[in-house]
């Protein structure tokens, strides 16, 4: 009995352990399987049976989708991944972002930014406990040290780390079709060349032009394929010209200073997020960190991504070229209609829901290109490379100069239209702290009819020449006028098809 012991013994000397190979490893394997290596000699070079190989390979999009997102330690050796997914994503993602931002982090930091994260994913069960974060420091390789001291002296440019560094951390995650940029624009929506002396050097926080302000929220994906619906901010949350409307093309909130807020924004947010949530998309939109852009808790499509407060704005792409592109369009249409005014003798008249129509019309025609190219001079580099647009957005103006000047017109001289665009580009967009009182609430509602000068200066004409809201009839002979008018044109296939569409709808509708 006591030989037989010592075989058993000697038995469970000799056999071999099972070999465990990192996540490095197993995409060495997976790229020399891949050259054409004979998958015997792999074997025998790593220590590992043909059917360990075999299901490395098997599980080849896994081993890559781990080493390429950088989720985990190429030296790890096991891919079980922890029961909050989402919070260690989060939690990696801040922690990459402080580094490149050269910014510290220790333990309790670490700590206290889990427990933050939890309670804005809605985790109400997590604790961060010691246990917890040693696994987490295990699972993503993390070692904290003291930071080195910079021998040189030179200073880190915080852009150029975030260019380098962070964005391609965000770009690698999302396809150019689900990556956004929102920006704040002022537009002083009446604003004629005219006036254009007057206004500058004003900050348009009081005073005349004040009333005639409104906040512009312009929105783009990066290969231009999908522009976000406009948000406009105004003044009166139901301005005289608003009578009788019920639909608009775009979104239309309201505050006394007319800008953004950290409640828009929010709501803002979350009916975007509806809207990628149907079309079960998941998708990252950078914006400005400001006190009115808060991070907005439990969106299920939208991952919020911040500037540095440091950034330069020329890493914002809808500052570089569309909102351009946007205004000049938008002003060549208010010049037009002016001289139009002239010309046919009447009182140019320009109400706040005109200027929503032009610039709903304006932004459509905004190029694909366009938004592209702004996109490749903020850095935001696509994956295939893209042909060189020549913008020649920025001269559809100028043919409208002499056509004024005939109209007895008097232009600025020296004014471009580069400049007439941009006058308002200035203009304070967003609160600087949260602040109830600057907002409109169904409470403040009874006093805003006293913070403008009158209500037929807010709606751009006169109350007693209000037009009624034409009839059903009326709209149908409206639709055949036009409808008589198309046909005597070259049109496509898509407009006889958005006719029909509004007949349709017209029809359907009771008489009224």
């Amino acid at each position: 009995m006591a030989e037989a012991s010592g075989d058993t013994s000697t038995l469970r000397v000799t056999v071999k352990k099972k070999k465990s190979l990192s996540i490095e490893e197993k995409i060495d394997i997976i790229n020399a399987v891949e050259s054409g290596k004979k998958k015997a000699e792999i074997a025998a070079e790593y220590g590992i049976k043909k059917n360990s190989l075999s299901s490395i390979m098997k599980n080849k999009d896994k081993v890559l989708e781990a080493f390429e997102s950088l989720r985990f330690d190429p030296k790890r050796k096991r891919l079980r991944t922890a029961f909050y997914t989402d919070l260690e994503e989060a939690l990696m993602r801040w922690y990459r972002i402080a580094q490149c931002l050269n910014v510290p982090v220790n333990g309790p930091m670490l700590r206290l930014k889990a427990n933050d994260f939890a309670q804005k994913l809605g985790h109400n069960d997590f604790k961060c406990s010691n246990g917890w974060l040693d696994r987490f420091k295990s699972r993503y390789g993390l070692v904290f040290r003291a930071q080195p001291v910079e021998a040189t002296g030179i200073a880190v440019d915080p852009s150029t780390v975030w260019q380098q560094n962070v964005l391609p951390y965000y770009l690698n995650d999302y396809h150019p079709k689900n990556v956004f940029n929102i920006k704040e624009t002022g537009l002083l929506y009446r604003m004629l060349p005219t006036n254009t002396f007057a206004f500058k050097g004003e900050t348009c926080s009081i005073g005349k032009l004040c009333k005639d302000r409104i906040t512009l929220v312009v929105g783009a994906n990066m290969d231009g394929s999908e522009k976000l619906p406009l948000l406009i901010i105004g003044k009166n949350r139901n301005p005289h010209c608003f009578k009788g409307i019920k639909s608009l093309p775009v979104y239309y909130e309201a505050n006394r200073m007319a800008w953004m807020t950290s409640d828009i924004f929010d709501q803002w947010m979350r009916k975007l997020d509806e809207k990628f949530q149907a079309q079960q998309r998941r998708v990252v939109i950078f914006v400005d960190s400001f006190p009115a852009h808060p991070d907005v808790k439990n969106l299920k499509s939208i991952e919020l991504a911040f500037f540095p407060s440091c950034l330069s704005s020329k890493f914002i792409a809808m500052k570089q070229g569309v909102i351009q592109s946007l205004k000049i369009r938008y002003r060549h249409c208010l010049i037009k209609k002016f001289l139009s005014s002239v010309e046919g003798s009447k009182e140019f008249t320009f109400s706040l829901i005109d200027a929503i129509d032009t610039l709903h019309l304006c932004w459509r025609a905004v190029t694909p290109e366009t938004i592209a190219k702004s996109y490749e001079e903020a850095g935001f580099k696509s994956q295939k490379e893209e042909s060189d647009q020549t913008n020649a957005e920025t001269d559809t103006g100028l043919d409208l100069v002499p056509h004024a000047q005939a109209a007895g017109v008097e232009f600025p001289e020296g004014l471009s239209v580069e400049e007439y665009a941009a006058l308002d580009d200035g203009l304070e967009t967003c609160e600087a702290v949260p602040d109830g009182d600057s907002v409109w609430t169904k409470e403040s509602k009874s006093d805003e009819t006293g913070f403008y000068a009158s209500d037929e200066e807010d709606d751009g004409g006169s109350l007693g020449t209000e037009l009624p809201l034409p009839s059903k009839n009326e709209a149908i002979a409206a639709l055949d006028t036009l409808k008589n008018f198309l046909r005597s044109q070259d049109i496509n296939d898509g407009l006889h098809n958005s006719l029909a569409d509004i007949e349709i709808f017209i029809n359907s509708l009771s008489s009224k």
